[in-house]
């Protein structure tokens, strides 16, 4: 547990620090164990109200806020030291749903809701640029950051000032980092390296990660649109071969080993079955929701 004397150089009292240590035990427990399939690490308490603080409570006040996968409980930090106006918190994890009813009517942090949302699928239209201030840890994957990274874009406001926090780490992150914010029209305001310590091995082998602040512009566009049917997780992405399922039903082997090289290759020649060639489904052993 946090003692004050240890977070005095942050802009919160002890009485704040007290109040999120004992709600975070309660929801600690209702949390459970990270689900790996899920690629889920949990950050350390001590990160979890880092990152949180990385606005200042005062700013967060009446703005909307967005957490696009939330086991860490970074939303559980927001809402004790501040007063957003909205404060969703988009989970494919149905335990998210107890932990959000116990945040808002056990710690009183009314602005809390829960979605219960898959971001692998088009993101919720009623969602599209509605958010001052977007947190995501995608998988650790090229493939994860791409599709989290669209999400988090599609969620930001354009017309008004809007930051994206995205918590990563892969090999060569820096590099994809640098493609997508090209790509997306985002902008690289800070780096905050090995900001995040985690209580459980990440894929990699590690037990950090770096902290990217991301600034969004009026013109800013996601590279996803719609649903998303390839490898997103750490064990999918690393499959050797991978299978992909042609809507006739037919499964395809992709990949070292398979039948095709590339997901590319089996788009130009076809399903030999029934010659379909657009969007083949990873089978993946996460069902979408």
């Amino acid at each position: 547990m946090f003692s004050p004397n240890k977070m005095s150089n942050l802009p919160i009292s002890d009485d704040t620090i007290t109040k999120f240590n004992q709600a975070y035990e309660i929801i600690d427990k209702i949390r459970g164990e990270p689900n790996p399939e899920l690629d889920q690490y949990f950050v350390t308490r001590e990160t979890c109200l880092k990152r949180a603080l990385s606005v200042t409570p005062e700013d967060y006040n009446h703005k909307r806020i967005i957490v696009l996968g939330d086991m860490d409980l970074v939303s559980l930090g927001i809402g004790i030291i501040s007063k957003p106006k909205d404060l969703a918190v988009l989970d494919l994890d149905k335990r998210m749903s107890e932990i959000a009813l116990n945040m808002k009517f056990d710690q009183k942090i009314r602005s809390v809701r829960f979605i219960n949302h898959d971001i692998r699928t088009k993101m919720l239209g009623v969602l599209n640029n509605q958010f001052d201030y977007i947190f995501i840890e995608p998988p650790m994957t090229q493939e994860g950051l791409e599709v989290g990274l669209s999400r988090a874009v599609q969620c930001a406001k354009k017309n008004e000032p809007a930051k994206i926090f995205l918590s990563f780490d892969a090999d060569n992150k820096q590099q994809l980092i640098d493609e997508y914010v090209e790509k997306m029209n985002l902008t690289i305001e800070n780096v905050k390296k090995s900001f995040n310590e985690y209580d459980f091995d990440t894929p990699l082998g590690t037990r950090n990660s770096d902290l990217f602040v991301l600034d969004v512009n009026e013109n800013s566009k996601e590279t996803i649109l719609i649903h998303y049917f390839g490898p997103t997780y750490y064990r999918e992405s690393t499959q050797v071969p991978q299978t992909y399922e042609c809507k006739c039903g037919r499964i395809h082997s992709v990949g070292q080993g398979g039948t095709y090289s590339s997901i590319e290759e089996l788009k130009e020649k076809g399903c030999p079955e029934c010659g379909y060639s657009e969007n083949f489904r990873f089978t993946s052993s996460i069902m979408l929701e």
